[in-house]
């Protein structure tokens, strides 16, 4: 019985170790959605801590492989306007408008955005009224919109890899524990006169 615990327990620890280990190469039932999700996870992480050159590499990667999908467009456009592309910024906005209901949460932060590009934009053009200022700073002095919050944990793919090597190992270990358990109650007998141990 004892083997059988070790072998339970050295396959939960090397199981562990896997769910550490950073994403593996894409798995045969890996989806291209699943990708671009990693991707973008790791942008939204990139852009929070302030690696913006990594933050847009990651979400260009995550707009390459979801292009219909609208959040990767919205990261990437706050991400080129922070750092200095109102152009780039720009079409990232309408991408992202287009692809959402006019009465989504996140419209208001990208639609007050495209104004502070579109004002950066004509502020730097010369000829026009006003001082020129250069986009990105125009854009840095405009105050920024609080990042979103955090997706909930049960949306995160390690918390399902982890429950799912939890499930495996306390199966192991209640099938380990009780297969070859003796029994310890005596043996009951039965006679016509009744049944006693």
């Amino acid at each position: 019985m004892t083997s059988h615990v070790a072998r339970i327990v050295l396959a939960a620890l090397l199981t562990t170790a896997v769910v550490r280990a950073e994403p593996a190469p894409a798995a045969p039932g890996d989806t291209v959605e699943n990708r671009a999700l990693v991707h973008l996870d790791r942008g939204v992480a990139a852009y929070r801590v302030g690696d913006l050159r990594r933050a847009h590499a990651e979400l260009v990667e995550a707009n390459q492989l979801a292009p219909d999908r609208p959040n990767p467009y919205r990261w990437l456009a706050l991400t080129e306007a922070a750092l200095g592309d109102c152009d780039g910024a720009l079409v990232n906005i309408e991408g992202f408008l287009s692809r959402v209901a006019a009465d989504d949460p996140r419209v208001g932060e990208l639609r007050a955005l495209r104004e502070r590009c579109l004002r950066s934009a004509s502020a730097a053009r010369p000829g026009e009224t006003g001082a020129t200022v250069p986009a990105a700073s125009q854009v840095a002095a405009a105050p920024a919109a609080p990042p979103p919050a955090e997706p909930p944990v049960y949306r995160r793919w390690w918390l399902w890899t982890a429950v799912g090597a939890l499930a495996i190992l306390a199966a192991g270990t209640t099938y380990a524990l009780t297969r070859d358990a003796p029994s310890r109650l005596p043996p009951v007998t039965c006679a016509p006169a009744g049944c006693h141990p």
